[in-house]
């Protein structure tokens, strides 16, 4: 069963999305902000990583940086209100996988989670 680390500051946000995954039958981990993420990171070397940009102690964008420093092709999945372009395009730079405009929707999570996990299905 494939391991999701979900760092999401609202508590609310963050059990919406964790108890999708895990009534999928994915293992969850679950961090409140990027700093507690890049830990999680550390300690759990999840398949998938979901994340919101803006948080305290340590935005989003700054934790993807140093995921990508330690593993390049761990697929991460942004998911946040900030839509500005400069945003997604600063993610995407980064080689995130997908990203989903918050509230998060179970069925578009999903459905993100699992072609990020198997990504030569998306290519075929």
């Amino acid at each position: 069963m494939p391991h999701i680390l979900v760092v999401e500051d609202s508590r609310l946000s963050r059990c919406m999305v964790a108890n999708a995954l895990r009534e999928a039958g994915h293992e969850v981990t679950e961090a409140g902000n990027g700093e507690e993420g890049l830990q999680a990171f550390n300690q759990a070397l999840p398949d998938c990583v979901v994340t919101d940009l803006l948080m305290p102690v340590m935005q989003g964008q700054v934790m993807l940086q140093h995921i990508r420093a330690i593993s390049p092709d761990v697929p991460v999945i942004v998911a946040s209100a900030d839509i500005q372009r400069s945003s997604r395009s600063t993610c995407e730079e980064l080689g995130i996988s997908g990203f989903l405009s918050k509230p998060v929707q179970a069925e578009a999570l999903l459905t993100c989670v699992d072609a990020a996990l198997v990504p030569e299905e998306r290519s075929n």
